[in-house]
Formats: C-alpha cells, sequence, structure tokens
C-alpha cells in the first residue's frame, strides 16, 4: 500500500514539475530574442530575470527525472512496465540533455555575450529556441508514450 502511495505522490510531482519545465520555456525563447533588442538599461534586467528563469528550469528537468525515476521504481520497475515506459525513462534524460547542452549552455553565453558586447549573441538566442523546440517536441513524443495504452486503447490499435 505505501509503495502505491508513494508511486503516485511521484507521479504527482513529475507531471507538476514536467509542466513547469515546459511552460517556462515558452518564456525564455522570448526572453533570448527581447535581450537582443533592448537597451543596455533594460537588457541587464531581461537577463537577469531569463537567468533566473534557466535557474528554475533546471530544477525542474532534474526534479522531473528524479520524480520519474521514483515513480518508475516505486511501481515495480522494469519488469511491471510495458516498453514504451522504457523508452520514455531514456528519452527523459535526453531531454534533462537538451535542457542543459541546448537551452542553459547557450543562455549562458548569451548572457556573457551581451554584457561583453560581442556580436554573436544573436546566435545564442536561436540556439534557445532550437533548444526549447527541440525539447518541447521531445516531451510532447514522451508524454504520447506515457499514455499509449490509453491512446491505442481509445483509437482502437489493440
Amino acid at each position: 500500500m505505501l509503495a502505491v502511495t508513494l508511486k503516485w505522490i511521484f507521479v504527482v510531482l513529475h507531471i507538476i514539475t514536467a509542466a513547469a519545465w515546459f511552460g517556462l520555456g515558452l518564456i525564455i525563447a522570448r526572453h533570448g530574442k527581447a535581450a537582443l533588442s533592448a537597451d543596455a538599461s533594460a537588457r541587464a534586467a531581461i537577463l537577469s530575470l531569463g537567468s533566473r528563469i534557466v535557474r528554475i528550469m533546471s530544477i525542474m528537468i532534474v526534479l522531473t527525472l528524479v520524480f520519474s525515476w521514483g515513480s518508475f521504481f516505486a511501481g515495480g520497475a522494469f519488469p511491471a512496465y510495458p516498453p514504451q515506459y522504457h523508452i520514455s525513462f531514456t528519452l527523459i534524460v535526453v531531454l534533462v540533455a537538451i535542457h542543459f547542452f541546448l537551452i542553459r549552455s547557450p543562455w549562458n553565453r548569451l548572457s556573457a555575450a551581451l554584457t561583453d558586447g560581442a556580436a554573436e549573441a544573436s546566435s545564442h538566442a536561436k540556439r534557445i529556441s532550437i533548444g526549447v523546440g527541440s525539447g518541447h517536441l521531445l516531451w510532447l513524443v514522451i508524454l504520447v508514450l506515457m499514455f499509449w495504452t490509453e491512446l491505442s486503447g481509445a483509437l482502437g490499435l489493440v
């Protein structure tokens, strides 16, 4: 009974943190573009807010991974789940990598470039947008995989 309760607590926390990461991703791409066109006085505030958003996104995506592992292992681990959960399990690790290498890292480079007045700042903003788009697409694939059994039953594929 405790394992079932613990599993569902992890599932709810997993959903909350994944949704927070997704929502914050919508904001950070826009902040990167806004920082490029802002004047010097507004740019510092945009970069500061963007850095806080990226930090919160980093926390949320790591917690999403931790809570997914918690629910997975509390629910019986590998033998208890069909293959689409195993795939989702792996893709969440890829999503964490996308966040750190295609969102967080370009954001840090964008902030440094705009602070130093470097010319390559627009390429960093584009990389942030690409990272967010890639992450959101992967997030959607993971969501479909987690509900595959229900979706395939509803669509008559089973």
